[in-house]
């Protein structure tokens, strides 16, 4: 019985007391210490391990990033591909319709340079013609060799026009 006793006061203790964990003791609240650590002894060596392990990571990463890219698959081959096929098929359709703008251009001048030249010959011809015919020779020839005579006054009608450009006819002039 006293062994029964005995566990039953240990547990009664063990109850009261708070939790332990080999010879730990947990505190709830703001009053809790904080755990001191012990210094480093070699922290230079730690630093250079912890710097060359980094390093080793990104060499790794940096590999693994440069395989990728290395790598291309059918798809993006192809995707590659239409699009090279797309920029140069409009670049050379760029490249003729330049041609096209230039040739219509030189065309254009060369037209206008034919006008040009046929409005100076017309007007060259047009001086001709008036300083090689002589209108009191014209007049003499007309009077005297064909019978014109020069109109009356009754034979002159004339018409007043209403501040208009143009006027309609709709039957002959009456001879009076």
């Amino acid at each position: 019985m006293s062994r029964q006793h005995v566990k039953t006061s240990y547990s009664r203790q063990q109850a009261k007391r708070p939790y332990t964990d080999k010879n730990r003791a947990y505190i709830e609240g703001n009053t809790v210490r904080k755990l001191e650590t012990l210094p480093d002894r070699m922290p230079r060596e730690r630093e250079e391990k912890e710097r060359r392990e980094k390093e080793r990571r990104a060499n790794r990463a940096a590999r693994a990033n440069r395989q990728r890219a290395m790598q291309m698959g059918p798809g993006y081959v192809l995707f590659l591909t239409m699009a090279v096929i797309l920029t140069v098929g409009v670049c050379l359709l760029y490249v003729q319709l330049q041609s096209d703008i230039t040739q219509r251009t030189k065309n254009t001048a060369v037209l206008e340079s034919k006008i040009l030249d046929l409005r100076t010959d017309n007007d060259a011809a047009v001086r001709r013609l008036e300083t090689s015919v002589n209108m009191d020779e014209v007049r003499n020839k007309a009077l005297n060799e064909m019978g014109m005579i020069y109109p009356t006054k009754d034979q002159i009608i004339y018409y007043h026009v209403d501040n208009e450009d143009y006027m309609n006819q709709y039957q002959d002039i009456p001879e009076k």
